[in-house]
């Protein structure tokens, strides 16, 4: 977890695919509510340039989402300055949790079209977890 995802750098990105993953899933800001102003839009171009590196690597396209969901820079200030809490909505009305649960069924969806992450039997992690032998040897001196 990032504090922004414009700080998300292409190796985070990569790392979680060496490390196995099939897809890769970033939510942002709206590019027009964020703290950080310009955090949704680098997010989004690395993206796509971590997407063009996997396609040129042979993992192909498609393997990173990027979903925006409403940013609480401009509702922050507005208020703040008037000293209001926000509404409480039950879940099923809730629109954050009604958006979460759409990202949620396009991600399943995508994994279900995708070929398994070829490295994920080559991580490290899976070998150390995975049935390995172990050479005894005898240490004790004659």
């Amino acid at each position: 977890m990032v504090p922004c995802t414009g700080r998300l750098q292409p190796e985070h990105l990569l790392k979680s695919f060496e490390a196995g993953a099939d897809l890769v899933c970033i939510i942002a800001c709206d590019e027009g509510n964020c703290h950080h102003l310009e955090g949704s839009r680098r997010a989004k171009l690395r993206v796509e340039f971590v997407d063009r590196m996997l396609a040129e690597i042979g993992l192909g396209t498609g393997r990173i989402m990027l979903f925006h969901l409403p940013g609480s820079a401009q509702e922050d200030m507005a208020l703040g300055a008037a000293n209001v809490s926000q509404p409480e909505h039950p879940l099923s009305q809730n629109p954050l949790a009604q958006q979460l649960q759409q990202i949620r069924d396009e991600v399943v969806a995508r994994l279900k079209t995708l070929a398994p992450n070829p490295l994920r039997s080559a991580t490290p992690c899976e070998a150390a977890d995975g049935p390995y032998e172990v050479e005894e040897t005898d240490d004790s001196e004659d």
